[in-house]
């Protein structure tokens, strides 16, 4: 099996986020939990406060809760902050398509029905991991629906192995990962999945309780992925030309080389991009260290209002 072959199917594990959601000042029990429904796919998402929307799209493994910690603080600066759960994530119960052909991709075009549907549009857009592949897609798909642009590392592989070393990074996160997850769900043994992803993200094969009852309901987002064909999608030269809309690239300090590798493609691509570096933060730093990443959005935000 080629490096570029490898790499494609090893993207969504470098997507996983081992991270339990956050707490806010207002409990999560009391954001009423709406919903949006199209043709094949029903998306439930919350909407705080009010003003310019951020809308807020997850990593692997996660859901709408992920983003917990930021909706208030959104809020109380005069945004309407966003969150909604990609289409196999707690609390959607979609169907999975029978025909490998789950992708970021879809995921992209379930975000502008909800934009569409919510009339939101322009929106400031906020993605992390595999959410952040979805943004990216949606964003220079769509560049006027986009007043900003938030990454934080998404798994843009295919760029990567552009890069010297970078197909060797590839192999060695298939060859420890994510073939033993692929083999893991093909067996039903959908534990040992959680156990193969926290002992290679963390080093610790043993997850927290409430850790691991977060997570697991989000599984089949990683089931429909590791059968699908076309995993992988990263926008074409001419449309990354034509987005102008402000950049924010976010990294966590302690994240993983491969990751490292996925930030410097997109700088290369978006070389008017601002990049903040996340102190004490891996690649699950948005709930490892939310304040910092809430105060490094909103920053990015308030500076650029004149622009939008």
């Amino acid at each position: 099996m080629g490096p570029r072959l490898s790499c494609r199917l090893l993207l969504t594990a470098c997507a996983f986020s081992l991270a339990l959601p956050q707490a806010t000042a207002k409990p999560q029990s009391e954001i009423p939990l709406h919903s949006v429904q199209g043709p094949d796919v029903t998306l439930h998402y919350v909407s705080v406060g009010r003003g310019q929307p951020v809308v807020m799209v997850h990593g692997g493994l996660e859901d709408y809760r992920a983003w917990t910690a930021q909706l208030a603080p959104l809020a109380s600066s005069h945004y309407r902050a966003v969150a909604y759960s990609r289409r196999y994530n707690f609390p959607n119960r979609n169907e999975t398509r029978a025909a490998p052909s789950y992708s970021a991709q879809v995921d992209a075009d379930d975000l502008a029905m909800l934009i569409e549907q919510l009339h939101l549009g322009p929106v400031h857009l906020v993605g992390h991991s595999y959410g952040g592949l979805a943004a990216l897609l949606f964003a220079t798909e769509h560049p006027e629906l986009v007043r900003s642009l938030t990454l934080s590392e998404p798994p843009v592989f295919s760029w990567v192995e552009d890069q010297p070393g970078g197909a060797a990074l590839a192999q060695d996160f298939f060859r420890r990962c994510w073939v033993p997850v692929r083999r893991a769900f093909a067996r039903h043994k959908r534990e040992e999945v959680l156990v193969i992803a926290s002992t290679y993200f963390t080093g610790n094969p043993v997850m927290p309780p409430a850790t691991r009852d977060a997570l697991e309901p989000n599984l089949q987002e990683w089931e429909a992925l590791t059968v699908s064909g076309i995993p992988f999608p990263v926008p074409s030269t001419k449309l990354i030309k034509e987005f102008h809309a402000p950049t924010l690239l976010l990294t966590g300090d302690h994240t993983l080389p491969v990751l490292e590798r996925c930030v410097a493609a997109l700088t290369q691509r978006f070389p008017k991009s601002e990049r903040v570096m996340i102190r004490n933060a891996s690649h699950d730093m948005w709930s490892e260290t939310p304040q910092k990443c809430g105060v490094a959005l909103r920053k990015f935000l308030r500076e650029k209002r004149g622009a939008f």
